[in-house]
């Protein structure tokens, strides 16, 4: 007997699915007994090619979800970029891109897959990160994307809680993905990154998705609008952590 419960015929829509966070949640939630869907921009199996950051195709996909299978239940908003630099760095391509991305998708998945969930309940689980509650440096559009994902969590929770449909938001640490390998490669940033959790090393894709199961599972419907942190303690240093960063790359 699984205590935590499972899923019986519910389907679940991943974004950012072809790696990291994404695909380890597809496979958890496949494991937990969902019919899962991914959307990426890269195709694969059970994943749609899909631009997030496009409204047209995010109602595109999930309605192809909803024909193919039947309902939708699940949804992990989890498809996120970074470009790092400070704010006068940036220009207006970059900030529409992390934007688009990390925060309007969101708001396009809420917007189009209500209507599909009305009928039965749903649940939106959003990746949000340390950012969300705290401002890492050279990020600046980044950390407004997920701040603004808290945001739309408790939205939902309020504005859909009496039908049946909540949401939930992950606030993520430090995770071994190609997008914290490509931000922070080897060396002393990495290592400060390391040096920021109290685990004292980075969470596995898996960890994290784990998480993400558990808080969509029917048993745990009483979680609504909430903020789970799942950093490996690392936002009780993380100002700590921001001070040597800031430090490690300003300008000369």
């Amino acid at each position: 007997m699984n205590i935590f419960g499972s899923f019986d015929q519910h389907v679940a829509v991943v974004t950012g699915a072809a790696s990291g966070i994404g695909a380890a949640s597809m496979t958890l939630f496949r494991q937990a007994g969902a019919t899962v869907v991914g959307l990426d921009l890269r195709p694969g199996p059970d994943i749609i090619a899909c631009d997030v950051s496009d409204p047209a195709a995010v109602d595109a996909a999930l309605t192809e979800v909803v024909d193919r299978h039947g309902r939708l239940d699940i949804v992990h908003g989890n498809a996120g970029i970074n470009i790092p630099g400070r704010a006068h760095s940036l220009s207006d391509q970059d900030y529409r891109k992390v934007m688009g991305v990390c925060c309007d998708a969101n708001f396009y998945l809420v917007r189009s897959a209500v209507g599909h969930m009305r009928s039965n309940g749903g649940v939106f689980v959003f990746t949000t990160s340390m950012c969300g509650v705290g401002a890492t440096p050279r990020s600046p559009v980044y950390n407004m994307a997920k701040h603004a994902l808290i945001g739309l969590t408790r939205s939902v929770a309020v504005d859909y809680g009496y039908q049946g449909i909540r949401a939930v938001a992950l606030v993520t640490g430090p995770t071994h993905t190609a997008m914290v390998d490509d931000l922070w490669p080897e060396g002393v940033l990495r290592q400060s990154l390391v040096d920021s959790t109290a685990t004292g090393r980075l969470s596995t894709p898996e960890e994290q998705a784990r998480v993400a199961v558990f808080a969509a599972l029917p048993g745990s419907a009483y979680m609504n609008g909430g903020v789970v942190m799942v950093d490996g303690g690392a936002t009780a240093g993380w100002n700590e952590m921001a001070g040597r960063m800031l430090t490690l790359t300003a300008p000369a």
